[in-house]
């Protein structure tokens, strides 16, 4: 039974998503990461060539955008969110600053500027593109709280997402 990840990504408006394809060298080693607590699912499952599908979504709708290749995995602890930007700059090639003023690590702090939590794990992944999908996200699909879903291909073939050719000729 083939499997894919499923990695989802919140858009604040429509005009976030792009009508057609990035560029595949756009897409190519884009870093996409998660800071948690604990470890949750897929911590373990995330390794250099596993299948992700990208899904990104916004107030009144949600896609299907690339099937990529996660590449360059990065799985580590920090002992403070300080210390995870700069693991994360550091791996990902992003500036610390533009990290430490995005949305997801400013939800860490108080209005203070301290911290809410002490640590977290990272797990991250830069990605490989293998194909372009732009198709509606299926209704039966359901993401994990942490942004996270496993999906079986054929399951994902009945919804009208069809990668069998993909995944099992081994592109993936």
């Amino acid at each position: 039974m083939k499997t894919v990840l499923i990695l989802h990504r919140r858009r604040a408006r429509r005009a976030e998503v792009a009508d057609g394809p990035d560029s595949e060298a756009d897409v190519r080693d884009r870093a996409y990461w998660s800071l948690w607590q604990h470890r949750h699912f897929p911590w373990a499952l995330v390794d250099d060539g596993t299948p992700v599908l990208l899904l990104e979504s916004w107030s009144s709708g949600a896609r299907l955008t690339w099937l990529v290749e996660a590449r360059d995995v990065i799985r580590s602890t920090a002992g403070s969110r300080d210390e995870a930007i700069e693991q994360v700059a550091h791996w990902s090639g992003e500036q610390a600053d533009d990290l430490a003023a995005t949305g997801y690590f400013a939800a860490g702090r108080r209005p203070d500027g301290s911290e809410t939590s002490s640590g977290c794990l990272i797990l991250g992944f830069k990605a490989k593109p293998i194909r372009w999908l732009g198709l509606d996200r299926p209704a039966a699909l359901r993401i994990d709280r942490n942004g996270w879903a496993l999906a079986r291909v054929d399951d994902l073939a009945t919804w009208g997402v069809d990668l069998t050719s993909v995944i099992l000729d081994g592109a993936a």
